[in-house]
């Protein structure tokens, strides 16, 4: 049984797994560094989508939220699959719900694919969405040598199932990237729309939780004040924005450093009940503290961790990391326990 072998998902880098695994500590059944930035909430929630749209309806069962969460991409672009197209090579992820293959084609060119399940859309994706693929509405993106074709599995907020393609430069290049591209997307639709392989989530891992649910507005009020607006984003992150300041919680694989320090400028602090986490504050334009909290950790430092962040203009007059720490116990109380 294939094991995931996780690297860490911290600060702004996301290094690529070896193996077509699942996550860390997560072993696969047969039955799934993108961050919201502040004041992004105007193509993160209703806008980008038809307001007819029923909220948290995908177009097909199939597609819902909560069955994606737990699906391994990597099996849904299998060796059997990218073979009609060329020769696959080592599979990679960088989080839950990523899968990468870097191939040649069968002119023994370049050709890279990257799959993603429970992909945010913006209102713009949506209306360019004008195509069909495997009964899907598609739209697609073509570059130089790149193509981003995107399948659109739920309207409200807007998600997809998206492939990108990428090839080489000159001889080693593939001419339409984008025709692989939908071949390898339409059967990857298909695997997901029948009995693709799961992830057996560990105990205590956070795989399955809807982060958007978790959080109630109590929490949410001291720093947001009364009416924050939510920011879903893909399967396993959300944000909340109000009052020049935005929170955000995300859950995501890491490699779990010995020492704790998931970033150089790291500080351990007591959250209560044995539970410790690991907070750095981040300058710029819009401050904040950012406060990590391990969830899971198998014996090769692989691991879940929940991630806790505050932010807000300069003028906002906040202790972010005293925020985030409420914030992080407010919310561990309802998260799986280890």
């Amino acid at each position: 049984m294939l094991r995931f072998r996780a690297t860490a998902l911290v600060a702004a880098a996301a290094l690529l797994v070896a193996g077509c695994a699942t996550g860390p500590g997560l072993t696969k059944t047969h039955s799934p560094r993108r961050t919201v930035q502040a004041g992004a909430g105007a193509s993160s929630t209703d806008p980008s989508v038809k307001p007819s749209a029923q909220a948290g309806k995908p177009v097909d069962p199939a597609f819902a939220a909560e069955r994606l969460r737990l699906v391994n991409p990597c099996a849904l672009i299998e060796k059997e699959l990218l073979q009609t197209v060329g020769t696959p090579s080592r599979y990679s992820s960088s989080n839950y719900t990523r899968c990468s293959n870097y191939m040649k084609d069968k002119a023994d060119k370049t050709l890279n694919f990257t799959l993603d399940i429970g992909y945010s859309l913006t209102s713009t994706d949506v209306k360019n969405a004008t195509k069909q693929l495997a009964g899907l509405k598609s739209g697609e993106q073509k570059l130089s040598s790149s193509c981003f074709i995107t399948a659109v599995t739920q309207e409200n907020p807007a998600q997809a199932v998206r492939i990108q393609v990428t090839t080489g430069t000159g001889d080693r290049a593939v001419a339409d990237p984008c025709e692989p591209g939908r071949k390898v997307l339409e059967g990857a639709i298909r695997k997901l729309k029948g009995n693709p392989q799961k992830y057996t989530p560990p105990k205590g891992s956070p795989v399955e939780v809807d982060p958007c649910t978790i959080v109630d507005k109590a929490t949410l009020a001291p720093v947001l004040g009364a009416s924050p607006r939510s920011l879903p984003f893909g399967l396993h992150q959300c944000g909340w924005s109000g009052q020049n300041a935005e929170m955000r919680i995300e859950f995501k694989t890491a490699r779990i450093p010995k020492d704790g320090k998931f970033d150089s400028k790291s500080v351990e602090v007591d959250l209560g009940g044995g539970v410790k986490g690991y907070q750095a504050s981040k300058d710029g334009a819009y401050p904040t503290c950012e406060l990590i909290v391990v969830r899971t950790k198998d014996s090769s430092d692989a691991g879940e961790v929940a991630e806790f962040s505050v932010g807000g203009s300069k003028e906002k007059q906040l202790d972010r990391c005293q925020a985030a720490q409420a914030f992080a116990k407010a919310v561990l109380p309802s998260l799986p326990s280890a």
